[in-house]
Parts: C-alpha cells; sequence; structure tokens
C-alpha cells in the first residue's frame, strides 16, 4: 500500500486555472497565456440575429450580412448602419484593398466602398451592328467598338471590332443592346485606320454619325473580362486576384486585376497555376501566399514554394506585426518569414471543415482554429496519363 506522504487539503477557493499544469486533466474553456498559465477564456455575447454572413476589417469594423440581405455596417463602438438592401450571395469569401471591401460569392460579386456598393465587375459590351445612313462622313473603312459604363463611371471592356465601308455621302448607325444600370459608349476610328475613339453615347440602344466625330479619349480595353467567379479572393499590391478551382484539371488558376483596376481582368496573360484544391489566398509582407490541399508557396513574382503540406481553409488572420497566421495539416504556421509555430507540440487531426482567426486578450494573443465534419485526408497527387517507350535498336 501506497504512503500519504501529506495533504494539502480540498480546493474551493483558488481558481481552477490559477493552479499549476500539473493539476489539470483537462482544459475546457481555458487559454493558456504567453506565461504559460491558464486563463479563462472569454465568453460570447449576442449582437445580432439572423446572421448570414460576417466580415471582420483590419480597422475594427463589421460588416454583417442578414439573412433577408441586407449590408449593415457595425463600428467598433457598436453603432450600425445599414448600407444596401438585396445583397444576395451570401456567404462570400472577403478582401480588403485600400478602401474597397469586395466580397465573393458562387453566384454574385460584390464591392463595398466609402460611398456606395456596387457589383465587383462591368459586363463587357458586345460588338456592334453596323449599318450606314445618309451624312458626311469621309468615305473609307470604318472600324467601331462599344464599352459599358457603370454609374459611377467604371468602365467594362468590348468583346470585338466591327467594320462598314462607307461611300461619300453617308453616316454611320451604331446599334447594339442596352444593358440596365449601364451606358453605352461607340469608341470609332477615323477612315481606314486602326486606332478608336470615343465618338458617341448611344441612346436607346441606337446611336447615328452623320458628321467627322470629335476624337475622344482612346479605347485600350480590349480582351478585358470582369472578375472571374472563383473560391477565394485577395488583394496584392493595387491588384485584386481570383483563384478558381478545376477539379476536372486537378489545378486551381490564380487570375490578377489590371493595377488600380480591381474590376478588369486579362484572364489570358495575368495568371498563375497551382497544383491542387486553392485553400488559402492573402498578402503579407509584400507576397501572395497561396496555400492549396497539398503545397503552401508565396508569389512575389517568382513563385516559390514554401511548404509540401496543405493549408486549411478560412483559418488566417493577421497578427499586430502584419503576418499572416494560418491552420494548416501540420498546426499553426506563420509568414513572412515561414514558420511552423505548433509542429514540435502537435500535429492534430484536421477535419472537414474549419475556420480560424487571432484573439487578443489580456495581453497574449491566441490563434484559434475551430473544424468539424469527418478526418481530412491528404489529397493524392493525380496519376499522370503513361508514356510510350521507344526504343532504337538500330536495326
Amino acid at each position: 500500500m501506497d504512503l500519504i506522504a501529506g495533504f494539502k487539503g480540498i480546493n474551493n477557493r483558488v481558481d481552477p486555472t490559477a493552479l499549476g499544469m500539473e493539476w489539470q486533466l483537462g482544459a475546457d474553456n481555458a487559454l493558456c497565456d504567453n506565461a504559460r498559465y491558464l486563463v479563462q477564456r472569454p465568453g460570447y455575447a449576442e449582437f445580432a440575429t439572423g446572421v448570414a454572413d460576417a466580415f471582420g476589417t483590419r480597422d475594427g469594423r463589421l460588416f454583417v450580412v442578414s439573412s433577408t440581405g441586407v449590408l449593415y455596417e457595425v463600428a467598433a463602438d457598436g453603432s450600425s448602419r445599414a448600407r444596401t438592401t438585396g445583397f444576395s450571395g451570401a456567404p462570400f469569401q472577403w478582401a480588403e484593398l485600400g478602401p474597397a471591401i469586395f466580397a465573393m460569392s458562387e453566384t454574385t460579386a460584390w464591392c463595398i466602398y466609402p460611398d456606395r456598393v456596387v457589383p465587383w465587375g462591368v459586363p463587357m459590351a458586345n460588338i456592334p451592328t453596323l449599318s450606314a445612313t445618309s451624312g458626311d462622313l469621309e468615305p473609307g473603312t470604318y472600324l467601331v467598338a462599344c464599352a459599358l459604363f457603370a454609374q459611377d463611371n467604371r468602365m467594362g471592356g468590348s468583346l470585338g471590332v466591327a467594320s462598314i465601308e462607307l461611300a461619300a455621302g453617308q453616316g454611320l448607325v451604331v446599334t447594339t443592346p442596352e444593358v440596365a444600370g449601364y451606358d453605352t459608349v461607340a469608341y470609332v476610328s477615323p477612315p481606314d485606320g486602326d486606332i478608336l475613339y470615343r465618338a458617341l453615347t448611344l441612346s436607346g440602344g441606337s446611336g447615328t454619325l452623320t458628321l467627322p466625330p470629335v476624337e475622344g479619349p482612346e479605347l485600350r480595353i480590349f480582351d478585358l473580362y470582369p472578375p472571374p467567379q472563383g473560391s477565394m479572393i485577395a488583394a496584392h499590391g493595387n491588384r485584386m486576384c481570383v483563384a478558381v478551382w478545376e477539379p476536372e484539371y486537378d489545378r486551381s488558376v490564380i487570375y490578377w486585376s489590371k493595377p488600380d483596376q480591381p474590376h478588369l481582368f486579362d484572364v489570358e496573360a495575368d495568371l498563375q497555376l497551382v497544383a491542387g484544391r486553392i485553400t488559402l489566398l492573402a498578402q503579407a509582407g509584400g507576397a501572395l501566399v497561396i496555400g492549396t490541399d497539398r503545397l503552401i508557396a508565396a508569389y512575389g513574382p517568382p513563385l516559390q514554394q514554401i511548404a509540401e503540406y496543405g493549408a486549411l481553409q478560412d483559418t488566417v488572420d493577421w497578427d499586430k506585426d502584419g503576418r499572416l497566421v494560418f491552420g494548416t495539416d501540420r498546426g499553426t504556421c506563420r509568414f513572412p518569414p515561414f514558420e511552423n509555430l505548433t509542429e514540435a507540440a502537435l500535429t492534430p487531426d484536421t477535419r472537414s471543415y474549419s475556420t480560424g482567426a487571432i484573439l487578443h486578450h489580456q495581453g497574449t494573443s491566441y490563434h484559434l482554429t475551430v473544424m468539424r465534419g469527418g478526418i481530412r485526408q491528404r489529397s493524392p497527387l493525380a496519376p499522370y496519363p503513361p508514356l510510350a517507350v521507344v526504343i532504337d535498336t538500330g536495326a
């Protein structure tokens, strides 16, 4: 029989979290701070009901989307105001670029400016239909394209150019379908020219030129598209990025917008391919951190792989020094520089669904990751098709 050397008494006064680690059998509702003391985890208070989605900005504001499609902005002092109605498509992926906030879902994409809430992209204008009428344009071949302008003067791309040969004594009629909420502007070249200049704004889907127009700004937005519908978004410098998962190719494609034009994308030139399903897209230290279900990379450019394991979706946040903190298949990581903060002590099983954020509490910062669902398996590499091997026997 073991002898009891001493008895310290039953604890009925000291907070259990104030006892040393050797006394702990469990740590429900507790946090371990920087000094390795256990503290009680703070609770929560309900401030809204009927919430479809919410996003917290880095300056302390909160944007809340109600189940009825109303977008509210909640300030740090708790005051709120309704920004718009009809904010459909929740839940969203969110990102900040300067004063603007972008939200994209499987069906819609929005941009929230300080003074307005608008659809993120501007539709592309169709190739116009051209016909001749009486007029005094110089004879020759005219090139014509159209572009749509939003009410805030953002300009969309053009799908292509139409041409027409005019003789002496003729004018030009430009026709294209109207798009509700946008102005249609026609750009016309000089006779036998190849540069298009702003010429007229169509009314009711049609416009007529009978005299040589005063040349306005040159058209420079050919082959520029609205943002593609993707599964992840992020800011990178003065550009917006959209990541699209292509399961048929077992890859993701990241598209960059034009600098200072987050609504215009060259989807044939400004892109980067990565293996696997995209799970992380965020900016830190001037680099774009890209995570998939099998790797983590940093794009400067160029693209450099920094870990051979995958990242968890919706777990990214920024610490007080502007570094990224996010969950991965092997625990919590930080960038820059890239380091795994927890692998030496714990590599938890990851689950199908996850979310995470940084909590600042009583002088200590915690990165909290919440997971649910079945255990998430590492995605296997896609098999490559076998290639034929030809041996030259010299015969």
